[in-house]
């Protein structure tokens, strides 16, 4: 499914992308990041993108965005009582991978629903974070299940310790979204389950 924002929706993303690069203003990278900056992509661009691939979701599935922002040393107090979209649903989008990261502390054993996202390139081939396409869904403990005895992704340089193992979930892995005749999703007014 494809989800083009209007501008005042492109706006309002980019508003709570920049309220989220400058509340964690100082955190440090991520360990697999550290003296590997090539690999990383630049903080403010990083959340523009995961802030436009969760309000697409948001208006593609008729859910709630709080648009939520905070310092990461005030991340444990809301990872468990905030999801991305709606009340279950937390939104991934790729750049270079073709799969979608699941980490076991943070994501697992929560009834979360995993939405894969991808920003697309405009026509003549500019990357302004205006489209979005929804791979599909997937729960995160049904995919956890299938994924746990896979090898961790090559960006992880260490040894996984239990409990704090991470895995990728590939595209084809994922759920479409069930659309009617014009494109638009059916929404079933309840929450994602594996049911769905």
């Amino acid at each position: 499914m494809i989800v083009n924002l209007e501008e005042w929706e492109w706006r309002h993303a980019m508003h709570v992308a920049a309220a989220r690069t400058t509340a964690n203003w100082k955190k440090d990278d991520a360990p697999q990041y550290r003296g590997n900056k090539s690999r990383m992509e630049d903080n403010r661009t990083s959340n523009e993108r995961s802030c436009v691939c969760e309000l697409a979701v948001a208006k593609a599935t008729n859910r709630y965005w709080s648009g939520s922002e905070w310092p990461s040393d005030r991340h444990d107090d809301h990872k468990d009582k905030e999801a991305d979209v709606g009340t279950n649903i937390e939104v991934r989008c790729i750049r270079t991978r073709k799969a979608f990261k699941i980490k076991e502390a943070s994501d697992v054993g929560k009834g979360k629903i995993l939405f894969g996202t991808e920003t697309l390139l405009t026509s003549d081939g500019k990357d302004e974070l205006k489209t979005v396409k929804i791979y599909g869904w997937i729960a995160i403990d049904k995919a956890w299940e299938e994924l746990v005895n896979n090898n961790p992704p090559d960006y992880i340089n260490k040894a996984e310790e239990h409990g704090f193992r991470t895995r990728e979930v590939p595209i084809e892995m994922l759920h479409p979204l069930s659309l009617d005749a014009n494109g638009n999703y059916i929404d079933k007014r309840t929450d994602l389950t594996e049911e769905d």
